[in-house]
């Protein structure tokens, strides 16, 4: 039987391995949508100066896939105690 507990774990590992998969995969995306938000939220928008933002934007790929392969890693556990729980334990805490 699925309890909440169980259906919570794996929305967190499948939410982790999506978040993870686009880190690591996807990085122009996440490059986009960081300079996205900092260009609303930071004291030195993008528009203000291109070339920080230029010189950094290697270090911020391998960031972003350092990152999104620990998320990885992250969720694929998560996802195994999800199925462990699921098919081998007859009763996971609710």
């Amino acid at each position: 039987m699925a309890t909440a507990t169980l259906i919570a774990i794996w929305l967190l590992a499948l939410g982790t391995l999506g978040v993870g998969a686009t880190f690591a995969f996807r990085t122009e995306t996440a490059i986009a949508l960081q300079e996205r938000a900092a260009e609303r939220i930071s004291s030195t928008p993008p528009s203000e100066n291109p070339e920080f933002y230029d010189d950094t934007q290697e270090h911020r790929l391998w960031t972003f896939r350092f990152g999104g392969v620990v998320l990885l890693i992250v969720g694929f556990l998560l996802l195994g105690v999800a199925a462990y729980g699921t098919f081998v334990v007859d009763s996971f805490p609710p």
